[in-house]
């Protein structure tokens, strides 16, 4: 169920940001990333979004319930992740809201499904091939780059989300967010960028390869921040096997039954 519009907000606004996140992820098509199905509206004027059903919960409970201690698994998950977000920078989306929350499991737990595209913004249109800066700051505050806290106004939807791959993976590693928030008000941030490596409760959950490859990730200045085809091209990406696939199923997916309800139909 999609949330309720705010009191502030008119229908238009409302119905503006629900079709925008569905045609969003209705046009996506990709293994690690959540099939959309359709977008409904019940008897009582609630809208619903008919996703893929992920029976292997999320990421992050993956990671709290201390399940997560295979090496092997968890880069694999990373890397997943990696292919899913650079999917959707090949289309030209930026997620702008990455973090375990918004990465659910299939039942089989060996493939992740990247979700929610509610504040997800378009750099690059079929129809163009420049790509364009975004603006606003929006996403959770841990996961947010430090670009998007000092300069709003416009910024590479790609370095973005590059940036809270490598906050996730530091949460994978560490079972702990580095920091409140990337900005100069927060002393855990300062401590890393003053400290760098020396940052990490221990270096020994690292190859050299995947130190660097963080690092690199991380790095508080997003013009020289790797970009992502760069790091699937490193020896330690490139070096991660697959943990497994989802299964094939029916691209149109399930759809509800009875009358209580009613289908936008949209041209994407």
């Amino acid at each position: 169920e999609f949330r309720k519009k705010c009191k502030n907000e008119s229908n238009k606004e409302y119905l503006k940001k629900i079709t925008s996140e569905f045609c969003i992820g209705f046009s996506l098509h990709h293994e690690n990333i959540i099939k959309t199905f359709d977008l409904i509206e019940d008897r009582d004027g609630k809208w619903y979004e008919i996703l893929e059903h992920c029976r292997g919960g999320s990421l992050y409970e993956k990671i709290n319930s201390g399940k997560l201690k295979d090496r092997n698994v968890l880069n694999c998950y990373f890397k997943q992740i990696l292919l899913g977000v650079n999917y959707l920078h090949s289309v030209g989306v930026s997620h702008r809201d990455l973090k375990p929350e918004n990465i659910l499991l299939d039942s089989t737990q060996e493939c992740i499904k990247i979700i929610d595209f509610g504040v997800s913004a378009v750099f690059r249109s079929v129809y163009d091939r420049k790509k364009h800066l975004i603006d606003g700051l929006c996403g959770s505050q841990p996961y947010i780059s430090p670009e998007e806290f000092s300069n709003r106004s416009h910024y590479d939807g790609e370095k973005v989300d590059i940036w809270s791959c490598g906050v996730i993976y530091y949460f994978m590693l560490f079972t702990e967010i580095p920091w409140g928030e990337a900005n100069s008000s927060d002393p855990y941030y300062q401590n890393f960028v003053l400290r760098g490596k020396e940052f990490f409760p221990t270096l020994d959950v690292f190859t050299p390869q995947s130190l660097e490859g963080l690092l690199r990730m991380l790095d508080s200045n997003p013009q020289t921040r790797i970009s992502l085809n760069e790091l699937l091209c490193t020896d330690w990406i490139q070096g991660i096997q697959s943990c497994g696939s989802s299964d094939e199923y029916d691209s149109h997916g399930p759809c509800p039954s009875g009358l209580d309800h009613r289908h936008i139909i949209l041209e994407i």
